[in-house]
């Protein structure tokens, strides 16, 4: 008789950050420098809360470990996000990199007015960064070291206090599509190594010397079990 998939052909992550703590040892990989904060926050549903410092750039980032690769088939990552301080003078990566913010605390990739600046060999992910020419999300990614074309999608973060959702996805020949709030928003070609094992971060950055907050209500990561 020929065998049949068991139902657990799929690697899956979620979390809805409703516990009292995060295990920032086995559980969240976690990064912070210079009085950033990072921590369950018991809003409604909870949240996991990133607080940068007060010193222009300071960063606070949280991450899967590094289980993730996009040959064996589609690699999904998703977080739900939101800013408590307003969407001014900052940095944000939220996507796949190859650095786990516990080992080095790293902006994978930045923009400074229309250029590129990767710190990470492989990544793919939404960027917005205050100092690039438009205030909106890219859809970016940098593979084995050489940035690829990124993708503006037009769309804005949303204002503080409210939600959005980001969505990338990857193909086993790690070329990415881009969704905010469920709508596609562009694709990005060769935008990772498909080989190359990836964590999911959230990561934020200030840009001025003062702190910024960012709520996380949920992150899902999916991939093809191999």
């Amino acid at each position: 008789m020929a065998s049949t998939d068991t139902g657990f052909g799929k690697v899956k992550l979620f979390n809805d950050f409703n516990c009292p703590v995060v295990d920032e040892t086995n559980d969240i990989l976690v990064g912070a420098e210079n009085s950033s904060t990072e921590a369950i926050s018991t809003a409604n549903g909870g949240v996991f809360r990133l607080t940068t410092g007060a010193t222009d750039g300071n960063r606070a980032a949280f991450s899967t470990s590094l289980n993730y690769q996009a040959d064996g088939g589609l690699l999904i990552g998703e977080a739900r996000i939101k800013s408590v301080t307003a969407i001014t003078i900052r940095a944000y990566f939220i996507g796949f990199t190859d650095v786990v913010p516990s080992g080095t605390l790293e902006n994978p990739i930045e923009m400074s007015g229309t250029t590129l600046t990767s710190t990470a060999d492989d990544a793919v992910g939404f960027m917005y960064d205050t100092d690039s020419t438009n205030d909106t999300w890219y859809g970016v990614g940098v593979k084995a070291g050489a940035d690829a074309v990124p993708v503006n999608t037009g769309v804005a973060p949303a204002a503080a206090g409210t939600y959005q959702t980001l969505r990338v996805e990857v193909n086993a020949d790690g070329n990415a599509r881009f969704f905010i709030d469920g709508k596609y928003e562009g694709s990005v070609s060769s935008a990772v190594t498909a080989s190359t094992a990836l964590c999911f971060i959230v990561m934020m950055e200030t840009r001025s010397a003062a702190t910024k907050v960012l709520d996380t209500d949920l992150i899902y990561v999916e991939m093809s079990r191999t």
